[in-house]
């Protein structure tokens, strides 16, 4: 166990004293994985399915506020459905743009979940930004992971649907699409109750006046999001998509677990109930320390000739 935490303390002793770069590093590596699922699972531009357009645009967005980067991964993705359809890209970007009123509205600040939850559900662990969001920001998340869930799964029936878009045969819709893939599709509500229902259970525990909130938070959300999930796929008989939903599930469990190590470090096993009052009221404080590793030291003594000599003369040997 000690040297678990003596490796936590050495990554963010690490991460600390590099935080600039640190930052800029994983902004950049982030922008790249999004950009290639994107092009993976769209790819409807040739222009931009060129490997050094990616590179160039990651390098870029290390430089730039995640709101920013999560800005242009959606200017990305508008291009992209711009090379299917005038008519999706349009319905897209008022999604993004009403999305963005509400998050304003609601004070939410989480931009990335908007794109990043898309990117997410095509690497099938939509579930992981709703538990980051519900470990590490307030309740106001909740609407950036609504319009997060509700333009990735519009995006998904457009993914769906996109051969019958680019059939001057077929005669679809936009409205089509949105009406069968989301207004009257069960799996959609179940998909969203999902995502929220994880978000509101991890804030909610991890909030709690409990030993290893965070840990039960995490356990919580998962399960939680996927007996909902799981009810929905059996009920709409979609069974193929269980084994995704179950590994999706356990790396999602591991990266919150991971999570919960490297940002908190509270020793439950010294507690303490603290009471006190002033003139107005009575104050029950559950006290927590966090865990702290004491430093070995280490005492290096320096001989010299003359205490050599002054041992010799004493009768005393030295090895």
């Amino acid at each position: 166990m000690t040297f678990f935490m003596k490796l936590r303390e050495q990554t963010r002793n690490f991460i600390m004293s590099h935080d600039v770069w640190v930052t800029r590093v994983f902004k950049g590596i982030l922008t790249l994985i999004a950009l290639e699922v994107i092009v993976g699972s769209f790819g409807y531009s040739e222009v931009l399915s060129q490997k050094w357009i990616h590179i160039v645009i990651a390098v870029l967005c290390a430089l730039v506020p995640m709101s920013a980067m999560a800005l242009v991964i959606e200017l990305f993705l508008v291009i992209e459905l711009l090379s299917l359809s005038r008519t999706v890209a349009l319905v897209a970007v008022i999604f993004f743009v009403v999305s963005y009123v509400l998050c304003g509205v609601y004070r939410a600040k989480d931009y990335h979940n908007l794109p990043g939850i898309t990117v997410a559900y095509q690497l099938h662990v939509p579930y992981l930004l709703p538990l980051e969001s519900g470990l590490l920001d307030n309740v106001n998340e909740v609407t950036s992971v609504i319009c997060g869930a509700t333009i990735s799964y519009f995006l998904k029936s457009i993914k769906d649907h996109a051969s019958q878009i680019l059939d001057s045969a077929e005669s679809i819709s936009v409205l089509d699409i949105l009406t069968e893939g989301m207004i009257t599709n069960v799996m959609y509500y179940v998909y969203l109750t999902a995502l929220v229902v994880m978000f509101l259970t991890v804030y909610n525990i991890k909030n709690m006046n409990i030993a290893h909130s965070w840990l039960l938070a995490v356990a919580s959300g998962v399960v939680s999001e996927f007996l909902i999930l799981l009810a929905g796929y059996l009920l709409t008989s979609r069974t193929s998509q269980i084994p995704w939903l179950i590994g999706g599930n356990i790396i999602v469990l591991i990266i919150g677990f991971a999570t919960n190590y490297l940002v908190l470090d509270l020793d439950y096993s010294r507690a303490q109930k603290v009471q006190f009052e002033d003139d107005e009221y009575y104050y029950y404080v559950t006290a927590v320390p966090k865990i702290r590793l004491v430093e070995e030291s280490k005492e290096i003594k320096k001989i010299t000739a003359q205490d050599t000599m002054q041992l010799g003369k004493g009768g005393r040997t030295l090895e």
